[in-house]
């Protein structure tokens, strides 16, 4: 399978604070769902920050589709898409807005896709973004990230403002995405149940330390009861 993301003994420390990360090494390959598990305040966001080139990693390398995310010459950008519950867009902008905007970037958007997600999350090009609760506003921009084709898509703690039902039909879209066009994903939760018999492996972060481990392991590692 084709290796899309590459973390190799990678480390960071909050500058004149503790180490966040400590020799983190994981991969992630297309039509995977890599899942990064821990308690809140573990590092998960932070691992999200240096896969998009937001923070630069103490030692170590990544690769993302070939390239450093600090590159200033990245060639693969719109290639990959983020999701994350801390983006909020202004409550004025149409639904149909959003999408043009992300139209206007990414080079594969698919107008397809846009109109089967649409109907599937039953979301309207003319709602305005401000009309719509928490969780309408994430089926928006899970449609704009989804259309836009992305080979990779990074999720941060996104299915919390999740109702059940929402989160179900997030992961179907999720799923069929991989199957039919190879997306990569990486989901940072601390929802066990969000990865258990959807991830193909998990890396659960601790005190630093990173663990790669097969979703059926996870009950072990948060100590919880088993899954209905």
């Amino acid at each position: 399978m084709t290796k899309l993301i590459e973390i190799k003994d990678v480390s960071y420390s909050i500058p004149y604070g503790k180490t966040v990360l400590d020799n983190i090494s994981v991969d992630l390959v297309a039509g995977d769902l890599l899942g990064v598990l821990g308690r809140n305040g573990v590092g998960k966001s932070t691992l999200m920050d240096l896969l998009l080139g937001v923070r630069p990693v103490n030692s170590g390398s990544i690769q993302i589709l070939g390239e450093d995310p600090l590159s200033v010459d990245r060639k693969n950008l719109n290639s990959i898409c983020f999701l994350s519950q801390d983006i909020v867009m202004k409550g004025s902008l149409s639904v149909r807005k959003v999408l043009d905007l992300y139209a206007s970037y990414y080079d594969n958007y698919s107008k397809k896709e846009e109109e089967n997600l649409l109907t599937f999350f039953q979301i309207k090009n003319d709602d305005k973004l401000g009309s719509l609760s928490t969780g309408q506003q994430k089926k928006v921009a899970t449609i704009a990230a989804l259309s836009s084709m992305p080979k990779i898509l990074l999720i941060d703690e996104i299915t919390a403002v999740l109702d059940p039902e929402t989160r179900g039909q997030f992961f179907q879209a999720l799923n069929r995405h991989r199957a039919e066009y190879g997306m990569g994903v990486i989901l940072a939760t601390n929802i066990a149940e969000d990865l258990i018999s959807r991830a193909n492996k998990v890396l659960f972060i601790e005190n630093g330390q990173g663990t790669v481990c097969n979703p059926d392991e996870i009950l072990n590692l948060f100590n919880i009861g088993k899954v209905a």
